[in-house]
């Protein structure tokens, strides 16, 4: 009963705090999610002017009026779902200015299925107070839009590897690669230090209902990792491994911090997630051989078989350390010359005393006795 009561106590000092925040205003707020349909009563940040509003022109247009707060970037979260053949592009209207400037031609993947896309928008890019442009195709297909102001900050780097990268307020980290609005590059294969990382994809590849991905190696790792995103897998949904007709076990398939906007929570639609998904899994070194090796993946719907949702995956991965090559000897340098032997030196034994001389005790008794040198 006591502990009832506590947290009775809790929810009503958290529900009074977010009035007397609400109260307050939210001039000072860099952070704002609009669901769509959008919700007239919701309130708004001091940089957005009014509820979006249809834009004319070609197909489903709907606008963003904003006065970019001074000195920041914006960071624009799109979930949208992604139709056969359709898209979604992004164009930014400074006020007092007829066109339009394209910020992503294309945010579509093409995996058919919820999707979520973040575009990083400089300050100077913006240049004062405009509109924000989404345009879907025949009926704009976006569900959530979440804006978010960024500054830059100091940060370390390796110095063998930077790469630039956004830190947002849910402590998500996307590199260049995912705000830059286009097209992801090619995963490349890499090595460093003993650990070697094999790229298994090239792109986005249909997951639903398995899908086989091979890998050749000279030889057996002593230690395996398997990684790669998957996309339109639900929250209740599983991704088998099978490696060499091996069941290894159900990949760990991340849940990402409620603050991210890939979580829908529309009626019917709690366990969908619009995005992508990092995903692992330990492989036993010894199910890998040397030579051809099969990696299977299967979605698996322990709790609705019937599910019949489209999924894909990239990035894939499989990740190995070997252990250290041995030193090799460097002929390249002369050996030194040995030392040469020393020569073997014979001690000079004592000279034999000289017959009918005294002896030295003799003589040091003389000298005592007589008081005179010798």
């Amino acid at each position: 009963m006591r502990r009832t009561a506590h947290l009775a106590i809790v929810c009503a000092a958290l529900a009074a705090f977010l009035q007397a925040d609400a109260a307050r205003g939210q001039d000072d707020q860099m952070v704002f999610t609009a669901d769509l349909p959008f919700d007239a009563a919701q309130a708004l940040p001091a940089w957005m002017h009014g509820p979006p509003v249809v834009a004319p022109g070609n197909g489903s247009r709907l606008a963003f009026r904003l006065s970019p707060p001074v000195d920041r970037d914006l960071l624009v979260h799109l979930v949208f779902d992604e139709t056969a053949g359709g898209g979604l592009r992004v164009e930014w209207q400074r006020d007092g200015q007829s066109t339009t400037e394209v910020l992503a031609e294309n945010l579509g993947e093409g995996i058919g299925a919820p999707n979520q896309r973040s575009l990083l928008i400089s300050a100077s890019r913006l240049g004062g107070n405009g509109s924000l442009l989404l345009q879907g195709g025949a009926n704009l297909n976006v569900n959530r839009v979440k804006f978010e102001w960024v500054a830059e900050r100091t940060m370390l780097s390796s110095s063998t590897r930077y790469v630039p990268v956004v830190v947002t307020a849910s402590r998500l980290t996307l590199a260049e690669a995912d705000v830059d609005g286009g097209p992801r590059p090619v995963l490349q294969d890499e090595w460093r230090d003993r650990v070697v990382r094999a790229a298994l994809t090239e792109g986005a590849e249909v997951l639903t209902p398995a899908l086989q991905l091979d890998a050749t190696l000279e030889q057996s790792p002593s230690m395996a990792r398997f990684e790669a995103s998957v996309a339109g897998v639900y929250l209740d949904q599983e991704v088998w491994l099978v490696v060499n007709d091996q069941e290894v076990g159900p990949l760990s398939v991340e849940i990402p911090t409620l603050e991210d906007p890939g979580h829908l929570g529309l009626p019917g639609r709690e366990t969908q997630f619009a995005g992508w998904r990092r995903a692992t899994a330990h492989i036993p070194a010894a199910l890998l051989l040397p030579g051809e090796n099969s990696l299977l993946l299967e979605l698996r719907s322990p709790v609705n078989s019937g599910y019949s949702n489209r999924t894909s995956i990239r990035e894939a991965v499989l990740e190995m350390t070997y252990p250290p090559a041995p030193r090799e000897p460097d002929l390249s340098l002369p050996l030194s010359d040995l030392p040469a032997d020393e020569p073997v030196v014979d001690e000079e034994l004592p000279l034999p005393p000289v017959s009918g001389a005294p002896s030295p005790a003799e003589q040091l008794q003389t000298f005592w006795g007589t008081g005179s040198s010798l």
